[in-house]
């Protein structure tokens, strides 16, 4: 259906002629027309990566479960922001957002970038994202069944 919209689908509104946009954001959660989350997840795995490369810096400042503590606080509450909304995305997004969980996990085991990440992760107890955004979204349907959601 959308191929059948004209290319221009601006209009004009007191003088101004107002265009549509790429993207809207609302509740620091970025949409885009066809729902894809392209945007969103851009923007996250950026700020995320930011955040990890300052915590890096400063890594030997800490000890490991300080270190955890952080990067569990900082990044991951921004990487899993409405998940619950976006967890329907591509497989290459998920990919994206992955990245961000092993850079975090290769900062807290002091691994070397060769190094495989599954064990770490396995020794951090935490899930892989795909893996991860089915249990929250699992936990999230158990308790709307149940009456307990917010």
């Amino acid at each position: 259906m959308l191929s059948r919209l004209s290319e221009d689908l601006s209009m004009s509104h007191l003088g101004e002629k107002l265009k549509p946009s790429k993207s809207a954001k609302d509740l620091r959660f970025l949409l885009d027309p066809h729902l894809t989350y392209d945007h969103h997840i851009i923007s996250i795995v950026s700020s995320c990566f930011s955040k990890l490369s300052q915590i890096n810096r400063v890594k030997k400042s800490f000890d490991k479960e300080t270190l955890q503590l952080l990067i569990e606080s900082v990044v991951f509450s921004k990487m899993l922001y409405c998940s619950s909304v976006w967890s329907n995305t591509t497989a290459q997004n998920i990919n994206k957002i992955q990245s961000v969980q092993n850079f975090a996990c290769k900062i807290i085991t002091n691994s070397k970038k060769s190094d495989h990440v599954t064990p770490l992760l396995r020794h951090l107890n935490w899930l892989p994202v795909r893996e991860q955004l089915q249990y929250r979204d699992s936990i999230l349907a158990f308790k709307c069944i149940n009456g307990t959601a917010p």
